[in-house]
């Protein structure tokens, strides 16, 4: 099975409850295992400390270690890296240096780089990408549509005015003036680009120029350094934004496609 994420959404993934009840479930599930799965560690406390320092590990680096692999992957073979691919150096990392630094603490008179078998070491890799698939398969489909419920209901307010974030298709700043566009038609009133830009996140369009802002529905695909809309109309991009604007747009289509 294919499925596709973004950093961003794996950022929002780890600060939801739902995320940290799945490691929860993890964490204690691997830290009551039989002894023989650590035989270094024969007691609870030491399992339990092995697995805590691994997951802090695995969590401290895994932005900084995903943003710069999935950029050096893409660069090469221009596509998104698999996850198994992804995540293994790091959980074989992680793992390593939590056995390690227990091993130094608790156990001085072992040998340290001998302390992980290559036993060990697959096990580690599978029992990360099961947990990792299931929250890619399970938790991120849920965390999509309890967004989209929300960006249906979203309202935004300009000049004491509200706004259904819904129905607006892009937004044009116009000196002090902000041109609100919609499927009927479009609406001008008396506020700064500033406050709206305030009020919604990249799911919900994106800034391509300093006076322009476009709804993620109403994008069809970049054209040069013009932004193409559903309706025919094209939206200037602005010549340092156009990176942003490309990632944004693949990001957007890798996610409509794994829905």
């Amino acid at each position: 099975m294919i499925t596709h994420f973004t950093l961003r959404e794996m950022q929002e993934l780890y600060r939801s409850w739902q995320m940290w009840l799945l490691i929860t479930v993890g964490f204690f599930m691997m830290s009551t295992g039989h002894p023989v799965t650590l035989p270094q560690f024969d007691s609870f406390s030491l399992r339990m400390g092995f697995w805590f320092v691994a997951l802090i590990i695995y969590i401290l680096t895994s932005d900084l270690y995903s943003k710069l692999t999935g950029k050096m992957w893409h660069r090469l073979f221009g596509k998104a890296i698999p996850l198994i691919l992804l995540s293994g150096p790091l959980v074989l990392a992680s793992t390593y240096l939590a056995a390690v630094i227990l091993c130094i603490v608790f156990e001085p008179d072992t040998n340290p780089f001998d302390i992980m078998t290559w036993q060990m070491n697959v096990r580690n890799i599978l029992v990360a990408h099961a947990f990792e698939t299931v929250a890619l398969l399970w938790l991120i489909p849920a965390q999509r549509e309890r967004k989209q419920k929300s960006q249906q209901q979203r309202w935004i307010t300009l000049a004491g005015r509200r706004f259904l974030l819904s129905d607006i298709a892009r937004v044009k700043a116009a000196e002090h003036y902000l041109e609100i566009h919609n499927e009927t038609g479009s609406e001008v009133i008396r506020e700064r680009m500033s406050t709206f830009l305030e009020q919604v996140t990249p799911e919900d369009g994106i800034q391509t120029h300093r006076s322009h802002w476009v709804s993620r529905r109403y994008v069809e695909a970049l054209s040069g350094r013009k932004l193409r809309l559903i309706c025919g109309s094209k939206i200037p991009v602005a010549r340092g934004r156009l990176d942003e604007v490309r990632a944004w747009i693949e990001a957007r289509n890798a996610i409509a496609a794994a829905a």
